[in-house]
């Protein structure tokens, strides 16, 4: 079986480790034809009704279950999975809320591990929501669930060690950034860090990746014009910038719609071919939101193909859309209901919602 290896510094104890998922017994060969299969979501959070709808009072728990049922099965098939925390993790049922300062349990990043993903941004406008303690909380969490958390560090030295992060998955190495435009005008405390789009941090970023051996560099932005279907100038400007500079994948989120996506493929004078991929905006994977467009999102998909040693491609880039019942904030992905793929029936007025979503999707997308 295959695995997924994760080169990072656990907090606060500056060892060096490997983070190993899915148990194998062997590395793939480095020779011949390389593939890795990626989805990638939207932005995952946590509003107040979810936390009275995720309060379990008989066990006094909190758990997000039951939002990824349908959604699971689809997510484990993917070799890795990235999606956006965007909200902080508190230990004390008095610190949990939802906008405009976001703080959820524990139990709500362990529902999120339980669905399949493997890596979280956690660079947002409400990384520092909650102050120093939930910085450091929200990464202890994510890595205690046996995922990565990319883009705040409880430390200078957290930084400097985690700073360029590189995943290797089917002997395919993966440089990823994360980077937020602000944290809405709240003082990062003390020496926590939240990396901030930066145009020289992000120009050394990629072209340190290039020196690493890596087959692609991913940059995931949180930036734009919150529930603008298009992007707006900065968005153009920094994937412009991060294109420049040789990204392959640029992922953005921030705005709560769906904007589009595109694959670009460029020839240089010496006729070699180079593919990148941009989305601008995944949407909502889950929220409470229901204002027009704002309740649902997409699973961007794709697979990373290496050949060899000078060909590499991003190739049957798809997506599946998906829409959040609000009635108990399932996350239901549109096609399988609509083809009768999944066990459930919603109310009728709540389908003719979520066709009115994708008819828009279907709009923003063209």
């Amino acid at each position: 079986m295959d695995k997924i290896i994760y080169r990072y510094l656990i907090i606060n104890t500056f060892i060096s480790v490997l983070f190993l998922l899915n148990q194998c017994s062997s590395f793939p060969s480095k020779i011949g034809k390389k593939q890795v299969r990626i989805a990638i979501v939207g932005d995952i959070m946590c509003h107040n009704s979810q936390l009275g709808t995720y309060w379990n009072a008989k066990t006094k728990s909190y758990s997000a279950d039951s939002s990824f049922e349908y959604v699971k099965p689809i997510l484990q098939n993917y070799d890795i999975v990235f999606g956006n925390l965007e909200t902080t993790i508190t230990k004390d049922q008095a610190d949990h809320s939802g906008y405009p300062r976001f703080g959820s349990p524990p139990g709500f990043v362990q529902s999120i591990a339980k669905a399949g993903f493997h890596v979280l941004s956690t660079a947002n406008n409400h990384s520092a929501d909650k102050g120093a303690v939930a910085i450091d909380l929200t990464i202890e969490t994510v890595l205690a669930e046996g995922m990565i958390p990319l883009g705040t560090y409880s430390s200078e030295s957290d930084y400097q060690s985690r700073r360029h992060f590189i995943l290797e998955k089917n002997g395919i190495r993966i440089a990823v950034y994360n980077y937020t435009y602000s944290t809405n005008g709240i003082k990062v405390p003390g020496e926590k860090i939240v990396r901030l789009i930066e145009e020289k941090k992000i120009r050394e970023d990629i072209r340190f990746s290039k020196t690493r051996n890596v087959d692609f560099t991913l940059v995931w932005f949180h930036f734009g014009t919150e529930y603008k279907t298009e992007p707006d100038k900065d968005q153009i400007k920094w994937v412009d910038i991060a294109l420049e500079e040789g990204a392959d994948l640029i992922i953005g989120g921030h705005p709560h719609v769906v904007q589009n996506f595109k694959k670009i493929e460029t020839t240089s004078n010496e006729s070699i071919s180079k593919q990148q991929l941009v989305a601008y905006s995944l949407g909502n994977f889950l929220s409470a939101q229901n204002a027009p467009f704002t309740d649902g999102g997409i699973i961007l998909n794709f697979d990373l193909v290496v050949n060899g040693k000078s060909s590499k491609e991003i190739m049957n880039i798809n997506y599946e859309p998906v829409w959040v019942y609000p009635s108990g904030y399932r996350i239901i992905p549109i096609d399988k209901y609509l083809n009768q793929e999944i066990d459930l029936k919603l109310p009728k007025h709540s389908e003719a919602k979520m066709k009115a979503y994708k008819t828009q999707l279907l709009k923003v997308l063209k």
